[in-house]
């Protein structure tokens, strides 16, 4: 196995986690602080309401999430999957510290847009009934096998009154795609699936609540999100058997005739609990990992001896009282194990002021953008005479967050290789094609952004987006929806020259032309100290340019030159404030979950580390460009570029290193004009291997790393 490509046990080592106080959510259960008698009387009201036995969907009994395997050269479990009762202080061997200086640092977070399988989508088998058959069954990724069966319950009357056809979809496919409630449901098993996949690697994963994932009340993680559980997964249960030796678990409560009968009945259940806990401690087992299965059988084995024939009903409603607590404790343990996860930050985070929790670890979430939109039959090679290959899946638009990232930390990059290589290795995973998927860069410094810093990024940008753009893929630079440029998609734009005469008006207040003439002249000096007068600069250009200098806050800059009703721009403004984006706004301004970021949007999506490390290398160089040189310097820098307008003469004025400029020139990731990025389909996917190739490389093969 070759070790550059990031597989198996040759993988870089895994990130351990560590503690942090201010958890991002919490489950909330009623019955937490109830006493002992209290829960009793309640359990024993329900299972008293509920005396003609359980009830409940087959489908939606909980399923261990199993313990993650200890991952290689760690020499023991990952310091993220540690026990509740173990200290904060045990797991601080696995944090990071960065020299965060009078400078501050620069920071970099990373999203992941890509789209994974989750099941085949049912068709009619000769017989007549729904199967789920997977169009390429020799491929190693994973496939659920469960969300068939949901899908099937679903449609099974339809089929049976031959009603089916009302489903039917493309290639004799059929779903119901207005079952919104099963399409939540496997969104959060994917997420599950996801969320596993890297922490197997020991990264730090939280499951940051949304309702996006159809919670009811979205202020936690619910239960059912992480406990299902694939029989691929199931599979490992064999390494931890606690139904093994829960078979010789036995509790036997004896009647003492020194109590009355009301006193000994309520003594049962106290009894068999004490008997279930220790034997639980006694043989190293955790109460999480006890699965349903477990407790319908051992119910049974707690007995009751000594009372008469007539309290037989009152023995069969306290098991089923018995079997409503056990079933609770199991929920709340798996609950605090969760929690516990949540409660986590990765080591390599860097700490940025007014950052939310969220961005404290890797998270994992849908995009419902992604959505395969535009992905029809032409864009296949080998379509196997289908009409639509990619309606052969139900898929899931998923976006993996990185944890905020000090900028040149080789540990950061390292990361990246780690969860891209891991979601590659275990997942199927769709390639790389045209209008599908983004990737998406953040910005950030330990002090925050500046307005004058903010003016340079913006002066940079708009000199240089056409030739930056030419980096990437062709459909970024076409994309005037979700990656427009400032020349020809912004709002300040649109208001000066816009053919649209709605626009001006439109866009009229996005243009700064209420500063008073001493801050007005403050502002152009500063221009001028940074912008020449370069005759390779259109007029047009050094207009909007100087209006960019006009702008009096962060915020009316961001409102200026970010995203519209319209559009949404390749450059994000994730950033307010007036002279600094430290300035947070008020707690219930709608802006005050920014995350303080520039956020560059422009990259089309991949899982290629390599890929993605070299363009954060481009970005570093500009952020150092327009936070850190002087103004002579800063000026210089864009005549040079403005003299030499070329993509490697670009990099070169930045100083990004020979190997991240020779990656951008290697003509066998261009097209043939030398225009833009391309791979080695020519963005046509082979429907007979539409996934990427397993490892954090090139997603098409070694040849092309």
């Amino acid at each position: 196995m070759n070790p550059d490509q990031g597989n198996g046990p040759n993988r870089p080592t895994p990130i351990a986690g560590l503690q942090f106080g201010s958890q991002p959510g919490q489950g909330s259960y009623s019955n937490r602080d109830l006493t002992q008698d209290e829960h009793y009387r309640n359990a024993f009201q329900r299972a008293n309401e509920a005396a003609g036995g359980s009830s409940g969907d087959p489908d939606a009994m909980m399923v261990d999430d199993p313990d993650d395997p200890p991952p290689p050269d760690m020499g023991g479990p990952p310091q993220n999957m540690r026990g509740r009762g173990q200290s904060s202080a045990d797991t601080a061997a696995g944090s990071v510290s960065h020299n965060i200086g009078s400078d501050g640092l620069g920071t970099f977070g990373v999203e992941l847009e890509f789209l994974m399988v989750q099941c085949a989508r049912l068709t009619l088998a000769a017989d007549g009934r729904l199967v789920a058959r997977d169009p390429h069954s020799d491929e190693p990724g994973w496939i659920s096998s469960r969300m068939p069966v949901w899908e099937r319950r679903n449609l099974r009357a339809d089929l049976l009154r031959g009603s089916i056809n009302n489903f039917a979809g493309p290639n004799g496919t059929f779903s119901d795609p207005l079952d919104d409630d099963l399409e939540k449901k496997r969104w959060r098993y994917s997420r599950v699936k996801l969320a596993r996949v890297l922490r197997n690697q020991g990264l730090v994963v939280i499951k940051w609540p949304e309702e996006d994932f159809g919670f009811e009340d979205d202020a936690y993680v619910a239960i059912p999100d992480f406990s299902e559980s694939d029989d691929s997964d199931d599979e490992r249960e064999e390494d931890f058997p606690n139904s093994n030796l829960l078979d010789r678990f036995r509790s036997t409560y004896t009647y003492d005739p020194s109590l009355d009968g009301e006193t000994n009945g309520r003594a049962i259940m106290p009894k068999w609990q004490a008997d279930y806990d220790n034997f639980h401690a006694t043989n190293g087992l955790r109460i999480y990992r006890t699965r349903d299965n477990d407790i319908d059988s051992l119910i049974n084995r707690c007995t009751a001896v000594g009372f008469p024939a007539t309290a037989s009903n009152r023995l069969r409603l306290t098991r089923e009282a018995f079997k409503t607590r056990l079933t609770e404790q199991r929920d709340e343990a798996k609950q605090a194990r969760e929690d516990d996860r949540n409660a986590q930050i990765d080591p390599l985070h860097v700490p940025v002021p007014g950052l939310s929790p969220q961005y404290k670890a890797w998270t994992v979430t849908v995009d419902i953008s992604v959505d395969g939109n535009g992905m029809n039959v032409d864009r296949y090679a080998n379509p196997a005479n289908l009409d639509d290959p990619y309606a052969q899946y139900h898929w899931f638009g998923a976006e993996v967050v990185s944890p905020v990232f000090a900028l040149g930390d080789e540990r950061a990059r390292q990361a990246i290789r780690i969860a891209c290589g891991s979601l590659r290795d275990a997942l199927r995973c769709h390639k790389p094609m045209e209008v599908s998927t983004g990737l998406h860069i953040h910005l950030g410094h330990t002090l925050g952004w500046t307005l004058y810093q903010a003016k340079r990024f913006a002066t940079f940008w708009l000199l240089t987006e056409m030739t930056i753009l030419a980096l990437h893929r062709r459909d970024r630079d076409a994309d005037a929806k979700w990656c427009a440029k400032i020349w020809g998609g912004s709002s300040l734009w649109r208001a000066l020259y816009s053919t649209n005469p709605q626009h001006h008006t439109t866009y009229a207040g996005r243009v700064p032309n209420n500063n008073p003439p001493d801050q007005k002249q403050t502002y152009a000096d500063e221009m001028a100290a940074n912008v020449s007068r370069n005759a390779n600069m259109p007029d047009q250009y050094r207009e909007l340019i100087y209006l960019i200098w006009q702008y009096p806050s962060i915020t009316a800059l961001h409102q200026g030159l970010g995203e519209s009703t319209l559009v949404r721009t390749g450059i994000k403004w994730q950033i307010r404030g007036v002279n600094s984006s430290l300035e947070r706004p008020a707690a219930n301004d709608p802006s005050a979950s920014q995350p303080g970021t520039i956020e560059v949007r422009i990259m089309q999506g991949t899982l290629d580390a390599d890929h993605i490390n070299n363009w954060v290398a481009v970005l570093e160089k500009v952020c150092h460009a327009v936070r850190d040189l002087s103004d002579n310097d800063f000026r210089q820098l864009l005549d040079q570029f403005l003299n030499s307008p070329t993509r490697d003469g670009l990099l070169q004025v930045l100083g990004v290193s020979d190997s991240v400029r020779q990656y951008w020139r290697d003509r066998k990731r261009r097209d043939a004009m030398d225009r833009y990025w391309e791979y080695p389909d020519h963005d046509m996917v082979d429907w007979n291997q539409p996934f990427m190739v397993p490892g954090y490389k090139a997603t098409h093969g070694a040849f092309w790393d």
